[in-house]
């Protein structure tokens, strides 16, 4: 029986993919051996087919770059809140509790050679001495206020401690005691600098300073924010100025609350900053994971 090209082409398919009866091959295998056309077009179709591989490995390094980056900010994000987490906590277990001057807390032992060594109680966990020039005399005035904390109290031991007064030699006129509560400062040894009057040991106010300052900043840096929200480039470069001061504010309530006076400004300076800084970067680090 005679089959036409046609009908062999429309079989061919099923014929190189071994999907055709016996009878039907034995008819297309006649029909291929005496027609060339069909032969080469079952050639071409018994060929196999190589595709091309795909070399460029661009948009896969962009993918796995920008998991690395996502991964790295993340890591960055994590240690810096661990950071500011652990200084507020620290902050918070050594904060001062100033002690009040009572009878036994302070002692002093004057020795031959003049040197006066002043004995705290096991009451005390640290201690803060000043001097200032003597008002009546030529030799000096020591201020002297100590305290306590959740810390030393409860968790790490403490011991007696002494101080030497005047191991440089100078003259004690006078050692005046403050209790940190903006009170009038008690005389426990020497003369009386002030016999007409009282003397008030004030804290330092520059953390309230600080603190206007980094007010100011964010108002200003906010309104700016605002007003070029739709400059996409400017935009940027204003939130991260807005975050320094607003990350300064959030360490300052976490470090010293609402209170801007301080009897140990310098250490709850270095604590708010030290936060700050964290709470800065891991904001930055939030952002970039955010918008990726």
């Amino acid at each position: 029986m005679k089959i036409s090209c046609k009908v062999i082409e429309d079989i061919l398919p099923l014929y190189v993919e071994e999907m055709v009866s016996e009878d039907t091959k034995k008819l297309v295998d006649e029909h291929i051996d005496s027609c060339e056309s069909c032969r080469r077009k079952l050639n071409g179709m018994s060929l196999p087919v190589n595709l091309p591989l795909d070399t460029d490995t661009t948009a896969f390094k962009r993918v796995k770059a920008k998991m690395r980056k996502k991964k790295i900010q993340t890591v960055i994000f994590a240690i810096m809140m661990t950071i500011s987490i652990i200084v507020a906590l620290i902050s918070t277990l050594t904060a001062r509790e100033y002690i009040p001057y009572h009878e036994g807390l302070i002692s002093f032992i004057e020795s031959d050679d003049g040197t006066i060594i002043i004995k705290f109680s096991d009451q005390v966990a640290g201690y803060n001495i000043s001097t200032s020039p003597s008002k009546i005399g030529e030799g000096y005035t020591y201020h002297i206020t100590t305290w306590d904390s959740i810390w030393y109290r409860n968790i790490m031991k403490k011991s007696n401690k002494a101080a030497f007064l005047n191991l440089d030699g100078k003259k004690v006129d006078s050692v005046y005691y403050y209790n940190a509560d903006r009170s009038e400062d008690i005389l426990i040894y020497g003369k009386d600098q002030n016999p007409t009057g009282g003397m008030v040991t004030l804290p330092r106010l520059v953390l309230g300073y600080y603190l206007l300052l980094a007010l100011f900043l964010a108002s200003s840096s906010g309104i700016l924010l605002y007003l070029y929200r739709k400059n996409e480039r400017a935009k940027n470069i204003l939130l991260k100025f807005f975050l320094l001061p607003i990350s300064y504010i959030t360490a300052h309530l976490l470090i010293k609350g609402f209170p801007v006076s301080s009897y140990s400004a310098m250490m709850d300076f270095v604590s708010i900053l030290i936060n700050a800084i964290s709470l800065y970067i891991a904001t930055i680090s939030a952002m970039v994971i955010i918008r990726e």
